[in-house]
């Protein structure tokens, strides 16, 4: 598998509950653990610096991305193997998504959402095409796709939104999502855009016992596994 580039959106909180904190952990091992790198936001608390912790303490490499105002709102990794600086949260935004191969969302509060959903809408528009994962650990999402569920049904959302991420609950499956996609991707030739993404989420809600083939793959199916 290729070297990817894990971008992951999360909280700088540290006051939450630890089963994320463990969480973002586990990712970042599991991150380390298939050789990727991962770029974040540079935090050294809450689900930010776990992540980052559990890539740097397996051997892996970080790239922490900050603006140069933050340092007054939150810890910084200065650990990270690089920090990149910028002058706004704008431009932290941009630099993330211009370097990353695929997205992460850990749970998170206003500034994981606005990431979250900047992303979703870029994808939608075709200004990205890289694989979005949300890491809905212990259900945390849970009323968040609820919610958009409810907006396609009342047509302010299209419903192909649906089928441009994935939800996955544990690391493993979150990483299994990332390279499936990729892979898929690069094998078959294909551009990375909005409407091939549609395509393989079109494939992924096929299987009926677990709700989506998607699912089946991020728990450990192989390529061969899949009537492509």
């Amino acid at each position: 598998m290729t070297k990817l580039t894990i971008c992951m959106y999360g909280a700088a909180s540290d006051r939450i509950d630890s089963i994320y904190i463990n969480a973002a952990e586990a990712l970042g091992k599991e991150i380390a653990k298939r050789h990727h790198k991962l770029i974040y936001g540079g935090g050294a608390s809450g689900l930010m610096g776990a992540c980052a912790n559990g890539v740097l303490e397996n051997g892996g490499e970080v790239t922490g991305v900050v603006p140069t105002f933050m340092n007054k709102f939150e810890p910084i990794k200065s650990e990270c193997t690089e920090i990149v600086r910028t002058e706004t949260m704008s431009l932290r935004k941009e630099v993330m998504e211009e370097n990353a191969d695929a997205f992460v969302i850990a749970p998170g509060g206003i500034g994981t959402f606005d990431e979250f959903f900047q992303i979703l809408t870029l994808t939608e528009l075709g200004r990205s095409a890289k694989p979005i994962i949300v890491y809905n650990i212990s259900g945390f999402y849970d009323d968040t796709i609820a919610i958009i569920d409810k907006l396609i049904g009342m047509g302010f959302i299209r419903e192909s939104v649906k089928s441009l991420f994935s939800v996955c609950e544990t690391p493993e499956e979150v990483l299994n999502a990332v390279e499936w996609v990729t892979s898929q991707l690069n094998c078959a030739d294909k551009q990375l855009n909005p409407t091939t993404l549609i395509m393989l989420g079109g494939m992924w809600n096929k299987t009926e016992d677990t709700g989506s083939l998607w699912s089946s793959i991020c728990k450990g199916l192989t390529h061969s596994d899949m009537s492509l």
